[in-house]
This record gives C-alpha cells, sequence and structure tokens, in this order.
C-alpha cells in the first residue's frame, strides 16, 4: 500500500505540473485604453494548447451579473452575459487552436474601467487584467488681454479622463509661475481644466501649454509665440477690375500665428461694417455683411506665419471704398483704399463725308469711374476734336463718345484712345488713311447701283401692265369687228375696256348687252 500509495501521489505531482505547463495565472496585468478605441485583453497558454472545445470565461469581478464573455464547447451563452458588453466583445477562433484566449473589446467606454477576469474551469487557472480608460484633448492657448508690454494667456483643455494636470513652460522647457489650475467634472464625468499666465512679450518668448494624465501616459501640448512689437504692413491702394478676384495684402512684419487668434476685416460705412470675421480658427458668418455672403476668405494655410491678406471674389462696384484690418490681441491695424475699374474697347465709325474730309465717330461704353477720351494722329500728336459726350447708365457704367473731322489722306492714320487715370486702365482703336480714301469710291459704287436697280425695276412693271392691257382687249376682239373703221374700232376698244373694268371690280353685274 505504500509503494502504491508513492507512485499515485507521483503520478498526481506529474498531472498537476502538466496542467500548470499548459495554463497561466500570472500577476494582475493593467492595460491602457483611450474613451472610444477597440482594445485587447491579452490572456494565452504558455504552451499553444487547443482550447477551441474548452470552456471558457471572462468576466468582471465588480459586476453582477459579471461574464462578459461565456463561451461553452462551441459558442458564446449570451443568457449571462452583461447587458452593456452585448455586441462590443470578440473572440479569435484560430487564435483558441493555439491556446491565445484574449478578448477584443469594442468602443471603450468609461464604464468599461475596472478588474477582469479570465478563467478556464478544465484548467482551473485564472488570469487577471485591470483596464484603465482613459480620454485626452489638445489644448487651447488665447490672449486675455495686453498690459504695457506684458501679455496674459488661458490654456483650456476639455474631455479628459482621469483627471490630468496643467503645465506652463517657456522656450527653454522650464515650469513658469502661473496661477491656479481650475478644474470641472462634467455630467459625462470628463474633465476640463484651465489656467492663467502672464509673460513678456519679446521676439524670442515661445510659451508651451502642456496638459498631462500620468495613469494613462497620456501628453497634449499647445504653443504660442508672443512677439514683440509686430507692425501690420498693407498697401495703401489696391486696383481690381469688375467681375475678377481681388486680394487685399495685409502682413505682419514680424511672424506671428493668427491661425487662433481674431482677424477682423471691417468696411466703415456699411452696416453691419464687417466684412470678414477669422476667429478661433474659422469663419463668424452672424455679423457678415450679407453682400459679402461667399465672397470672402482669408488664407488659412498662412495665419501660421502673419500673412492676413483678404481675398473678395466677383467684384462689385459697391465694393470700392476703405477696408480696415485689425488684430485686437498685438492692437494693430491698417487700412487700404480698394479702387474698382470696369473698361471696353471703343468703336470708331465714318460719318457722311463732307468735302475733302472725313468725320469719325468714337465711342465706348460699360466704363468706370469716368474716363477721358482722346484723339491722336500717326504720330500721336493729340487732335482737336469735339466735345466729349458722356453718359451715366442705370448700372453707373460710363459711355463717352467724341467727333473728329479729318483730311482724306492715304497717310492719315487716326486713333481714338479712352483711359483712366485712377485705375491706370486704357483702351484704343485705330483707323488707316487706306480705309479713309476707299470710303468715297465704294459710296459711289453703291450710289449707281441703286440707280440701275431702281430703273430695271420700272421697266418690268411697265412690261408687265402693258402686256396685261392688251390680253384684257383682245378677250372681246372677234372676227366681225375686222369690217369696221379706225376710228369705230378705237371706239369700240374703249367700251369693252371700260365693260372688262366693271367685271373685274363688280362680277356680280349683269352680263353687258349686245352692242348695235
Amino acid at each position: 500500500m505504500d509503494t502504491l500509495s508513492t507512485f499515485s501521489l507521483w503520478i498526481f505531482v506529474l498531472c498537476m505540473d502538466f496542467v500548470k505547463g499548459y495554463s497561466q495565472e500570472a500577476p494582475t496585468k493593467q492595460i491602457v485604453a483611450l474613451l472610444g478605441d477597440d482594445v485587447v485583453l491579452p490572456c494565452f497558454m504558455k504552451s499553444p494548447v487547443d482550447t477551441s472545445n474548452l470552456q471558457l470565461e471572462w468576466a468582471r469581478t465588480d459586476l453582477t451579473p459579471g461574464f462578459i464573455y461565456l463561451r461553452g464547447k462551441l459558442e458564446e451563452n449570451l443568457e449571462l452575459k452583461q447587458p452593456s458588453y452585448v455586441g462590443r466583445t470578440s473572440l479569435s477562433f484560430d487564435k483558441l487552436k493555439h491556446g491565445d484566449v484574449s478578448l477584443t473589446l469594442f468602443k471603450v467606454q468609461l464604464s468599461d474601467e475596472g478588474p477582469y477576469r479570465c478563467f478556464i474551469p478544465q484548467l482551473g487557472q485564472r488570469s487577471y487584467v485591470h483596464l484603465i480608460v482613459g480620454s485626452a484633448s489638445t489644448p487651447v492657448i488665447k490672449v486675455m488681454s495686453i498690459i504695457s508690454s506684458r501679455v496674459v494667456l488661458q490654456c483650456e483643455s476639455a474631455g479628459w479622463y482621469p483627471e490630468p494636470e496643467l503645465l506652463w513652460l517657456d522656450g527653454e522647457g522650464n515650469l513658469l509661475s502661473a496661477g491656479p489650475t481650475e478644474t470641472l467634472r462634467g455630467p459625462d464625468d470628463l474633465y476640463t481644466v484651465s489656467s492663467r499666465v502672464t509673460v513678456e512679450k519679446r521676439h524670442s518668448n515661445n510659451i508651451t501649454c502642456r496638459v498631462q494624465q500620468r495613469n494613462t501616459n497620456q501628453s497634449r501640448e499647445t504653443h504660442k509665440h508672443v512677439p514683440g512689437k509686430s507692425h501690420l504692413v498693407c498697401p495703401s491702394q489696391v486696383v481690381a477690375m469688375m467681375g475678377d478676384d481681388v486680394v487685399l495684402p495685409c502682413q505682419l512684419k514680424l511672424a506671428v500665428d493668427t491661425n487662433s487668434e481674431t482677424v477682423n476685416w471691417i468696411k466703415p460705412g456699411l452696416d453691419p461694417n464687417v466684412v470678414h470675421l477669422h476667429f478661433d480658427g474659422q469663419l463668424v458668418f452672424e455679423n457678415q455683411h450679407p453682400s459679402y455672403h461667399f465672397r470672402t476668405r482669408v488664407f488659412e494655410d498662412e495665419l501660421i506665419k502673419g500673412n492676413v491678406s483678404l481675398k473678395i471674389f466677383k467684384v462689385k462696384l459697391s465694393d470700392e471704398g476703405t477696408y480696415r484690418c485689425s488684430i485686437p490681441w498685438i492692437r494693430e491695424e491698417a487700412s487700404i483704399v480698394l479702387t474698382v475699374g470696369s473698361a471696353s474697347t471703343p468703336v470708331i465709325k465714318v460719318m457722311p463725308i463732307v468735302s475733302s474730309r472725313v468725320v469719325l465717330q468714337c465711342e465706348s461704353a460699360g466704363w468706370y469711374p469716368e474716363p477721358e477720351l482722346l484723339w491722336l494722329d500717326g504720330e500721336g500728336n493729340l487732335l482737336s476734336a469735339g466735345p466729349t459726350e458722356t453718359l451715366r447708365g442705370p448700372d453707373d457704367l460710363y459711355t463717352v463718345s467724341s467727333r473728329v473731322t479729318v483730311e482724306k489722306r492715304h497717310s492719315n492714320n487716326i486713333t481714338c484712345r479712352v483711359q483712366q487715370r485712377n485705375t491706370n486702365q486704357s483702351r484704343e482703336t485705330h483707323v488707316h488713311g487706306v480705309i479713309l480714301d476707299s470710303f468715297i469710291p465704294l459710296l459711289h459704287v453703291v450710289i449707281i447701283m441703286g440707280f440701275f436697280c431702281f430703273l430695271a425695276v420700272w421697266i418690268v412693271c411697265f412690261q408687265l401692265l402693258k402686256t396685261k392691257t392688251e390680253v384684257v382687249l383682245s378677250f372681246y376682239w372677234t372676227e366681225e369687228d375686222a369690217n369696221l373703221s379706225s376710228a369705230d374700232r378705237q371706239i369700240l376698244k374703249h367700251v369693252r375696256g371700260i365693260q372688262q373694268q366693271k367685271q373685274m371690280f363688280h362680277p356680280e353685274a349683269a352680263e353687258p348687252s349686245e352692242l348695235c
């Protein structure tokens, strides 16, 4: 019996060692997952063994019911599953064949944080995992005020879990002395932290706001350059043609990141006077003047370099005027005058000829502002011309016209030029002496051709009338009339002609009576 007992104990120890070789009961592992992400809770055998036919349990030890995944030999048992995990857990069947019983948890929630147990009853072994759920967001720095040579900055970051800490750092990474951190916990259990710091305005003053959470090993930071005096440089005037796009250029002399700051373009005299308001990284529509809706933009990619230029699409005449760009947080502003123009090519017409001279008329429509009209000879000298007539239409565009009398010479080249000095626009049309000389024979040809056409039409009409009269009279001529004298024939023709006319105009009248 002693020998048998010793042998049985030895076999039992070997079996236990064999089982322990395939299973693991390790210390609790800590896993970190961010809110909304997917996470894998690890649990696997030391040696590759097929666990696809074994019963498997995943459970939360702090919940009732605690099962989040309960598997029989072939499928999952859903009856005892914790409701908040329904549809959010999964095992890989292929990995089960190799001893990997890790659980995938989808779309992690804050409530998922806690202790988890992996258990294989047939092996009698357990593995524990503690899940830590975190949440983080990038902080935002705003300029709150400017006092003399100092700037007050505020840093705020929302959506953190667990509660984080907020730090201010200078350009060398040293901690700055700042106000206390304010912490708020919302109804969603997420934390919002904020803090303020006062710094000097120096060209090399680069400030960093860092928010971090040590338990989840999460850290986010934002940088802010606090410049010294930075001047806003803009040209005094910009000219644009009606219907074109135009850029009102403005640039900070020292490159300053203005993407998250307020950049305000206004046009004094409008109500409301806001043309484009860029605030906190986006366009604010509420106070924008309706005539500029969907017609303005700033170059967002260039704001980080201090480029605050404004682009206006499809310029209108009403866009003309003074524009003011301001950046409140550095107390800088500048003005630009936009001049809108419109131009068109003039047209020259040859008026009736007087003796050896030709009268030319030049006209050009669709100008703005009001232009001037000039006549030039072949050498570019001004010609003495009649006064310029100017008309302004309901669209506020100008039409100008003028006449000039010139000699008919083969070398007489004439130019009509219309120009507008404020917009630096000029259009011109040329007429050459050859055209002036050829105008006279051409006119003669037209008159002669017209005379002969009239004569030909008159002859054709006369012949048609004569032929019709002869046909009508011959209709009543008989052989008996051959014996009549010449005088009687003339009388007979006259009478029958009258009868024919009566039948033509009064067909209902009775037939004419026979003549004696």
